[in-house]
């Protein structure tokens, strides 16, 4: 369960971004074609991947200590709803990515309404297209254009036999 103590937590415990982790600050989620073209390439890489969760609304360190979080920087949820952004995700990534979570974790007292945005994403068994008609996967810290053979790869995992021994 996602909560400001967790949040903080990450922070103290200096919890890098990973192939299954990003975080992104709160100026992230604005309604610009930009950042929200954004948004559908970070979520269709980590659903072209191997799934992963994306924090919106924390602000990571900028030069020698990158990809580690430096402090909560939350969302106004009246200017930013869980709606707003599941409505992006849904309507610029093809095919739509199903059982994703987003989870506002309220930050302070409830009258501010400032929220963290939790995206989690699963790992899927189709390739997902970003607005921008290109194929995205993460890797490292980091969305990167897909090679055709990657996206092959991914529509091949629903064909493939999961054997465990």
């Amino acid at each position: 369960m996602w909560t400001e103590d967790k949040l903080n937590q990450y922070i103290r415990d200096k919890v890098e971004e990973s192939l299954y982790l990003d975080y992104k600050s709160a100026d992230s989620l604005a309604n610009t074609e930009g950042k929200k073209n954004e948004i559908a390439k970070d979520v269709s890489a980590f659903a072209n991947s191997d799934g992963g969760t994306i924090i919106y609304g924390i602000r990571e360190y900028q030069f020698e200590t990158r990809h580690l979080p430096e402090k909560i920087d939350p969302i106004d949820r009246i200017s930013f709803s869980k709606e707003t952004l599941e409505q992006i995700i849904n309507s610029r990534i093809s095919p739509r990515i199903h059982e994703i979570v987003i989870t506002p974790v309220s930050i302070g007292s409830s009258e501010n309404n400032h929220v963290v945005y939790i995206v989690e994403i699963p790992k899927t068994n189709t390739a997902h297209q970003s607005s921008d008609k290109k194929y995205y996967r993460r890797y490292n810290f980091q969305s990167i254009i897909m090679d055709d053979w990657e996206i092959k790869d991914i529509i091949n995992r629903q064909s493939r036999a999961i054997v465990d021994i």
